[in-house]
């Protein structure tokens, strides 16, 4: 492949062809994807973005996307010999609006760094993730990430006020003016977040900000069934305004966290299900919750810890944030991110269980998420990463309850023959004629939502 033409634009630092410094672009976070490519393209500025996808148009060229590479789909990774364009030297956060809660930033800056920004004039962005400190503002942007304030804040599309972006011929599209209310036609902040990188190559921002609250507060409670925990679940939904986080997990993946980071248990106690609630708000928080309908419960309970200063919410945060790290050392685990009614959640977590064994009665499954909206990341150590029978099996079961085969992580390559399972034919006709408007040529993250 000539690359000169891309030298010209990016410069000698711009473009890395060493096939020795490029396995940080060409594998995926949980390892079960991996490609080659001619080149790592690391442009600086939207400029730059608009003339290499402009070259790659008229030369054919395919190419992928990528931000930090924290992606779990193999969304991000160039399977078939595709050049990267890597998103990671376009880090400036332009401009923090105090006035209107508003800030500017470049796709290569982390969720960590806008977090930082924001907070540094009393502000707080609305999205966090535990890989806060590598995910880039633009990859969570093109995956509509989540995380676990979705139940206070919404996901990464509600915090969207305006997108600039490079479209599959190389046009760069898109405004940044940050307007509340612009209601001339269709919206395509709104279309391109969740593409995946597949309609254009978002390259800045502009995101709503928050008040942060004057008090936070995590509890964590333990109890001896799920049905249990789920019911706290409806209570806090119908009873606790100033909740941000409703997170769950299970006693084995509590197991493997305190046994791979040498942290001890909360409790003794060999338990079944475990809540996190983090809430935030007026001061008296504590006092309010104490006084509030969930009090019986929490007096009630023999298992229930608080953390109220950075120091305890940190302490019982670790035994939620560090589950996807641990059961990584474990293993290279089938991520099936996935969401349900909260009326099938523990119907979903008891059986999937049963769906798993009766293929594969040799494989350890790890169960956690955002129970406050109904999001389960299934992982499955065992089966070898080319075999998709176990994945298969549960997305099926997954759409038979009525949920969604990718809640958070995006279809990427994982999932793109089983988009079938939510969408339907007309559905995807639609999506791959707006798709076709976007990028004619096809180059842009081909095998990303649609299979090859």
């Amino acid at each position: 492949m000539e690359l000169e033409s891309l030298r010209t634009i990016l410069g000698v630092k711009g473009i890395v062809t060493d096939p020795s410094l490029h396995s940080a672009y060409t594998v995926d976070w949980t390892r079960r994807y991996s490609g080659v490519t001619p080149a790592v393209l690391l442009p600086e500025t939207t400029e730059q973005v608009s003339r290499v996808v402009t070259w790659c148009y008229e030369n054919s060229v395919a190419l992928v996307p990528q931000g930090g590479n924290t992606g779990m789909v193999g969304g991000a990774t160039p399977v078939n010999g595709e050049l990267v364009l890597s998103l990671k030297r376009m880090t400036e956060i332009e401009e923090v609006d105090d006035s209107t809660g508003q800030i500017v930033a470049q796709a290569g800056a982390t969720l960590g760094d806008i977090q930082q920004a924001a907070s540094l004039l009393g502000w707080k962005y609305g999205v966090d993730l535990s890989a806060r400190d590598s995910a880039s503002i633009g990859g969570t942007i093109a995956t509509n990430a989540g995380g676990s304030q979705v139940l206070r804040h919404g996901n990464t599309r509600e915090q969207i006020l305006g997108l600039e972006a490079v479209s599959g011929t190389g046009d760069v599209i898109g405004d940044l003016r940050g307007l509340s209310k612009d209601n001339t036609g269709y919206h395509l902040p709104g279309l391109l977040c969740g593409s995946e990188g597949t309609l254009a190559v978002v390259t800045r921002s502009r995101l709503r900000l928050v008040r942060p609250p004057e008090e936070e507060l995590s509890i964590l409670l333990g109890f001896k069934s799920l049905n249990e925990a789920l019911g706290i679940v409806e209570e806090i939904r119908k009873s606790l305004e100033d909740v941000q986080a409703c997170e769950v997990f299970f006693q084995n993946g509590l197991n493997l966290v305190c046994e791979k980071f040498g942290i001890p248990p909360p409790w003794d106690t060999q338990l079944v299900a475990y809540l996190l609630i983090d809430a935030g708000g007026q001061l008296g928080l504590e006092e309010r919750i104490s006084k509030g309908p969930l009090s019986n419960s929490l007096n009630a309970s023999n298992f229930v810890a608080y953390g109220n200063d950075s120091q305890s919410r940190k302490r019982l945060w670790q035994y939620r944030d560090l589950h996807t790290e641990a059961i990584s050392a474990a293993g290279i685990p089938h991520k099936l991110d996935v969401s349900l009614p909260h009326g099938k959640l523990n119907e979903f977590c008891n059986g999937v269980r049963e769906v798993i064994s009766e293929i594969d009665n040799e494989t350890q499954l790890f169960l956690f998420g955002h129970a406050g909206d109904g999001n389960i990341h299934v992982n499955i150590l065992g089966p070898d990463p080319d075999n998709l029978a176990v994945d298969i099996a549960v997305l099926k079961y997954v759409a038979s309850l009525g949920g969604s085969i990718s809640a958070e992580h995006g279809v990427g390559r994982a999932k793109a023959h089983h988009l079938y399972l939510n969408r339907t034919a007309t559905e995807l006709d639609i999506f791959r004629k707006i798709k076709a408007v976007f990028d004619p040529a096809g180059i842009l993250n081909p095998g990303a939502i649609f299979p090859r």
